[in-house]
């Protein structure tokens, strides 16, 4: 172990960099959402800031002492990313108020949170090379190896981070462990420490794992109060594809309602009281029931994206001869819903296991859909993030296969949140354009009024070769251009047709 210390620092710091850049891009989703953008700004501000630690980092690695400048810098690191979660909610409102625009507010997040400990477990890398190279005529072997072990600790990191941490642990407990791995690792760079820094590092392991405890018990703590109907509290669950928040709060008509956030977006919510455990708290939800309009008779429904499970828990409570497979991709997100949202009442109550009313399928929409041989009467689309809908959901290839899981005449329900006209409503345009490719009738109905074109509002889509049976003063014409693009698996640019701010 001691002949390859230096090679085990080097992998373990670059693990921990590619975790970092997960976990970065987790915190920041509840503010900004998980779009490609937000994507965009984690990784090209972490790579910037790890060109400018190789600079610096190649630059101490010509001093003496090299050694105690490692550890030194390891040392710098833990301090940075153990202060992240302190600092993290304050500087990502704050951000977030200044600047809507999510791209800018991504970036200068990121700055905040992450510049600096990325510049710091930059600089180790040439520092590793300097130690390494013994004479010029290994210089290049050397340096190779310490690249490619430098790839293979990140592509660990991704795999570890992206495939365990992420989905089985918060954010705030996975910048805990980086820490820890990062202390443990100073002793490794001489194998010899002084009592100053042993002393410094059992401190630290002990505030970490005493902040770890406290964090735990704090959301399990956050959790009871929020069962038990309490306000201004929240509890927050890490899944593997978002970030989750849970609370209670008073909506327009002063009713107590318990709400589910995804990254950014209010995506599900129920009323408190229990007698009203089942009802309808978003408008846009109703409208699903427009499904009954139609001259075609629906028995099986398809909901893809369950949230909070709301519409499901209306569908099989209200119409007894019905049954629903709603499609969820996170595992997670189901189990939230069964302990707060009330779906586990749902299941009991109707007996909905031994029945088969309502099937829960964990797996991903568009999976699902290109592998589907059931046929249903009408298929409901709710997977969206904040105003931002699975886009694989919403290409013309999806559409073809939706149209081939529907019997005949039957109906494909879909919320857009959208202006009417204007700049905001370019991605409707473009969804409705590409369901006229695949369906015979496509309906527009806003939930809101059709008196404010540019209002952003929520909007139900309905498309059909059949004929639904509305009145008419509901239905807005959605003026289709040939500048409106139709979206296809090889190119659907959601991220520039939904204004990001």
């Amino acid at each position: 172990m001691k002949k390859y210390r230096i090679e085990i620092i080097l992998f373990v710091v670059e693990a921990v960099c590619m975790i970092l850049e997960l976990v970065a891009s987790r915190i920041l989703s509840p503010y900004f959402g998980s779009s490609n953008l937000v994507w965009t700004s984690v990784i090209g501000i972490i790579l910037a800031s790890g060109s400018i630690g190789n600079y610096l980092g190649g630059i101490v690695a010509d001093k003496p002492e090299v050694n105690k400048k490692f550890k030194l810098i390891l040392l710098i690191s833990g301090i940075l990313i153990f202060i992240i979660p302190f600092i993290q909610t304050p500087v990502i409102e704050a951000v977030s108020i200044l600047f809507k625009d999510i791209r800018i507010g991504a970036i200068i997040s990121t700055v905040f949170l992450f510049f600096l400990p990325s510049v710091f477990l930059g600089f180790l890398v040439p520092m590793v090379q300097k130690l390494k190279i013994t004479n010029l005529e290994n210089s290049g072997e050397v340096s190779g190896k310490v690249y490619a072990l430098a790839t293979l600790g990140g592509i660990f990191g991704t795999f570890i981070g992206g495939f365990w941490l992420v989905p089985s642990f918060g954010s705030i407990e996975i910048l805990f462990f980086m820490v820890v791995a990062i202390l443990v690792l100073i002793p490794l760079v001489d194998f010899k420490i002084e009592k100053k820094e042993l002393l410094f590092i059992i401190i630290s392991l002990i505030i970490l794992i005493s902040a770890m405890y406290i964090y735990s018990n704090k959301n399990t703590e956050k959790g009871e109060k929020v069962l038990a109907g309490k306000v201004n509290e929240y509890v927050s669950y890490d899944t593997e594809y978002s970030r989750i928040l849970v609370f209670n709060r008073y909506d327009q008509n002063n009713d107590l309602v318990r709400s589910f956030t995804m990254d950014s977006g209010h995506e599900s919510a129920t009323y408190v009281d229990e007698s009203r455990w089942n009802e309808l708290v978003f408008e846009y939800t109703k409208m699903y029931d427009l499904m009954f309009k139609s001259s075609k008779e629906i028995k099986d429904t398809l909901l893809i994206g369950g949230a909070g499970y709301s519409y499901p828990k209306h569908y099989i409570s209200k119409y007894l001869d019905k049954s629903m497979d709603v499609v969820e991709i996170d595992p997670m997100v189901t189990e939230i819903a069964k302990k707060y949202f009330y779906l586990d009442k749902l299941i009991d109550e109707y007996k909905t296991e031994e029945n088969n009313r309502l099937k829960l399928i964990t797996e991903d929409g568009r999976t699902y859909l290109n592998n589907n041989t059931k046929k249903y009467d009408a298929i409901l689309n709710d997977a969206f993030s904040d105003t931002t809908p699975a886009a694989t959901l919403t290409t013309l290839e999806a559409v073809k296969n939706i149209k081939k899981s529907l019997n005949e005449n039957g109906l494909y329900l879909t919320n857009i949140i959208s202006s009417l006209e204007g700049e905001n409503s370019k991605f409707m345009k473009a969804e409705v354009k590409t369901l006229k490719e695949v369906f015979l009738n496509v309906y527009v109905i806003p939930c809101i009024t059709k008196d404010d074109l540019e209002l952003p509002q929520n909007n139900m889509v309905i498309a059909t070769d059949g004929i639904l049976e509305i009145d008419k003063t509901k239905l807005y014409n959605l003026e289709i251009g040939e500048e409106d693009i139709i979206l296809t698996d090889n190119y659907c640019p959601i991220d520039t047709l939904i204004p990001q701010h």
